[in-house]
């Protein structure tokens, strides 16, 4: 799956999850720049990557995911990483 798939494919779950325009969603987004994206918001934002994706973070990652760019890399490499 390539990036710009994956940033597509997040873009709609911020918009159900956020209830906002996900084109508005990019690389440099993070929790500053979206309304209600708060410690629970983050939760769900993050169980509804991993059911979409297929995937599970660590709780490592998930405390380390600053942007939507960390979490494309992150999804990215996790896919890729499946196929080997």
């Amino acid at each position: 799956m390539d990036t710009t798939t994956i940033t597509t494919k997040l873009q709609k779950i911020f918009a159900e999850t956020f209830d906002i325009d996900g084109k508005t969603i990019n690389r440099e987004t993070s929790a500053k720049n979206v309304s209600g994206w708060d410690s629970v918001a983050h939760v769900m934002l993050i169980t509804s990557i991993e059911k979409k994706f297929e995937i599970r973070f660590t709780g490592r990652e998930i405390v380390n995911f600053k942007t939507v760019g960390d979490l494309i890399d992150a999804i990215e490499k996790k896919i890729n990483n499946d196929k080997k």
